[in-house]
């Protein structure tokens, strides 16, 4: 069910050359209200994200998703997170590469941890999350200053400009949350889920453990 009176903004950062169908089967699919397109290509990500939320702003949106094209969807995710009435709530995503990890993230600049256990379907309150996959108010955007995204370091490490966003949303005295019940695909070469997060972890366990004991093996001979 769609909430009512709602001006969405559906933003798409085309920032790859080519475009997977799987992203626009699944985006065909989604139930949407009427929308305003906003789309950017070529740049840095973080000034299409900014292009994106200027035009969003201009259009007199009263809600903006950013949905990233290497994903897909479930078609109920519009709907879902329009439903919560909250300035800022994500999809669960997955890295689309190893560790695979949830991007969801408690602590603060560099000193960031995985969420690695919820309760599944539900709401968790992260401190940090990608914006693959997120819902905005806009008047977030009108009480906080431009640029929004933007290209940092901490400690001299780079930081991605959605988790950098996220630390200044939390700031400003805004709670971030992801719904677990609608995680979206993550594309890389396969779509990366839950359990591709998980077997990557019992792999790297197993390996670790073969290692100790070849490790143990070797002391022993060599006493």
């Amino acid at each position: 069910m769609i909430v009512s009176n709602i001006h969405l903004g559906i933003g798409l950062p085309l920032s790859f050359h080519m475009i997977p169908s799987a992203f626009f089967d699944s985006f065909i699919a989604m139930v949407k209200p009427p929308f305003t397109y906003l789309r950017t290509s070529n740049g840095p990500i973080e000034e299409m994200r900014n292009n994106i939320v200027r035009a969003a702003l201009r259009d007199n949106c009263s809600h903006l998703i950013m949905m990233d094209t290497d994903q897909v969807y479930h078609q109920d995710t519009i709907p879902r997170l329009l439903s919560y009435r909250l300035p800022v709530v994500g999809c669960l995503v997955y890295r689309r590469y190893p560790p695979f990890d949830p991007i969801m993230l408690k602590g603060t600049l560099g000193k960031y941890q995985t969420i690695a256990e919820w309760e599944p379907g539900g709401l968790v309150e992260v401190d940090a999350t990608g914006t693959g996959c997120i819902m905005f108010d806009m008047n977030v955007f009108r009480k906080m200053p431009a640029p929004w995204f933007r290209s940092r370091r901490h400690e001299g490490a780079p930081v991605g400009e959605d988790i950098g966003f996220c630390s200044d949303l939390r700031e400003a005295g805004y709670r971030i949350f992801v719904d677990t019940a609608i995680p979206a695909g993550h594309l890389s070469q396969m779509q990366i889920t839950e359990g591709t997060w998980r077997l990557y972890g019992k792999l790297r366990e197993a390996t670790t453990k073969a290692h100790e004991v070849e490790h143990d093996v070797v002391k022993t001979i060599l006493a």
